[in-house]
């Protein structure tokens, strides 16, 4: 049984499973290089993250794996990685693409500068797959 509050109804403990056990988890890729090489300012950054976030929710709103995430609002959970630079995030970004199926994500290009800043990927459980195509692209914690 869920209670109403003012943002929708909360779910009680037997109906809302472990928001960490097989949560799914949205990535955002933000290139590195922008602050340690561009000088870009951190409020500048966090919006290129937000645009590639933004992007991939409005274009696979009718994914199932979206309709899940965002049914579970109050534990959406989101991890903020780092990629080199753009060389870096646009193979990512092609080699998600070319995956067999392909992960679906967006790259983020910033106009007018036709420039790669972000990507986000389809909020999932991080397969071996995943993992593997992230690792191969020196994706890490955003540190």
């Amino acid at each position: 049984m869920s209670t109403a509050t003012p943002d929708g109804p909360t779910p009680t403990p037997s109906e809302s499973p472990n928001p960490r056990v097989g949560a799914l988890t949205m990535q955002i890729i933000i290139r590195r290089d922008l602050l340690d090489v561009e000088k870009w300012p951190i409020g500048p950054l966090i919006a290129q993250g937000s645009h590639a976030a933004t992007a991939i929710m409005h274009l696979q709103r009718e994914n199932q794996a979206m309709k899940d995430y965002t049914a579970d609002w109050k534990h959406m959970r989101k991890a903020i990685l780092q990629t080199p630079d753009e060389e870096t995030i646009r193979s990512l970004s092609n080699a998600l693409t070319n995956a067999t199926p392909p992960i679906e994500h967006h790259l983020w290009i910033e106009e007018p500068e036709n420039e790669p800043t972000a990507l986000a990927i389809l909020p999932n459980k991080r397969e071996k797959r995943l993992k593997k195509i992230l690792d191969a692209h020196r994706v890490e914690l955003w540190k």
